[in-house]
């Protein structure tokens, strides 16, 4: 052990240092890449997911809200609009390259299929009130 200290004195003991150093930035900006690619990725599989739950709901929840005087959906017609919306995300999210059940979780994709559509009645609510104003 002593003699790895007394060499960090010399040329060598400096190239080690510099390289070890170099490997240990290296590192760290490589992870801080890694992290942004993670990000990017999950934006872009949200975004395909929000087209699949927009898609959803103009070709299939708006005929029935039309075709009924209360405007609302069955328990299992609100499944089968998950499942659409979960179906044509994926498709979306595969068309940019992006794994939407991988990148999100597949357990998870419900749950941001109904933020999507809360935020979506939240946003729908607003622009009523704006109309009234």
């Amino acid at each position: 052990m002593h003699g790895i200290f007394c060499e960090l004195g010399s040329d060598s003991g400096a190239v080690v240092a510099g390289a070890v150093l170099g490997a240990i930035w290296t590192g760290f900006r490589s992870a801080d890449a890694y992290a942004r690619l993670r990000r990017r990725r999950f934006g872009g599989a949200l975004l395909a997911l929000e087209r699949g739950v927009e898609q959803t709901y103009q070709t299939y929840v708006k005929a029935i809200k039309a075709s009924r005087a209360d405007g609302r959906l069955t328990e299992s017609e609100k499944a089968r609009a998950r499942s659409m919306a979960r179906a044509r995300g994926a498709a979306a999210a595969k068309d940019a390259g992006i794994d939407l059940l991988r990148t999100i979780g597949s357990e998870y994709v419900d749950l941001w299929i109904a933020r999507i559509v809360a935020r979506r009645k939240r946003r729908r609510g607003e622009r009523r009130r704006g109309a009234l104003d």
